[in-house]
C-alpha cells in the first residue's frame, strides 16, 4: 500500500494522507491468476482497453474495474483459459448491477465506496451505456 498526499482541495490539512490500494489489488489479482493458471489479468485487460477506447466508458479507472474482478473471482471458482468469454460477460453484468447500485465496496476495505468520486449523472451514463452494449452488441 502506498500512502499518498492529499489532493489540493484538503492541503490546508498538514496530516492528511491517503491510501493507495491499487498496488495490494493488483497484487491479489496477479497472485490469484498464479495460483490457477486463471484468465483474471486477461479479462481485467480486455476491460480496460475497451473503456480507454470508448469516451463514454472514459470514468472507469483501472482500480474500479480491477475490484469488479477480485468481487466474481470470490464468486467464481473456474477461471480457465476457456472460460475467459463467460468472466467477461460475467464482470459487465456486475458491473452494470454496481452502477446500479451506486456503489462498488473496495475489496480491501468494504467500506470504501470506489463510486464516490462519480456523479449520478455519471454513473448513469456509465450503467446505460454498458446495458446498452450488453442488450445490442
Amino acid at each position: 500500500m502506498i500512502r499518498l498526499a492529499p489532493p489540493p482541495e484538503l492541503a490546508q490539512y498538514d496530516n492528511l494522507w491517503r491510501l493507495s490500494l491499487r498496488p495490494a489489488e493488483t497484487a491479489r489479482l496477479w497472485a490469484l491468476d498464479q495460483g490457477d493458471g486463471g484468465c483474471r489479468a486477461l479479462c481485467l485487460k480486455i476491460l480496460k482497453t475497451i473503456c480507454k477506447s470508448s469516451p463514454a466508458l472514459g470514468h472507469l479507472t483501472a482500480s474500479q474495474l480491477t475490484i469488479v474482478i477480485l468481487h466474481l473471482a470470490q464468486e467464481e471458482t473456474d477461471w480457465s483459459q476457456d472460460m475467459l468469454a463467460d468472466r467477461f460477460l460475467q464482470a459487465l453484468r456486475a458491473l452494470i448491477g454496481y452502477l446500479e447500485a451506486g456503489v462498488l465496496p473496495s475489496a480491501l476495505n468494504p467500506k470504501v465506496n470506489l463510486f464516490s468520486k462519480l456523479t449520478p449523472g455519471e454513473i448513469d451514463e456509465l450503467g446505460y451505456t454498458l446495458y446498452c452494449s450488453l442488450s445490442e452488441p
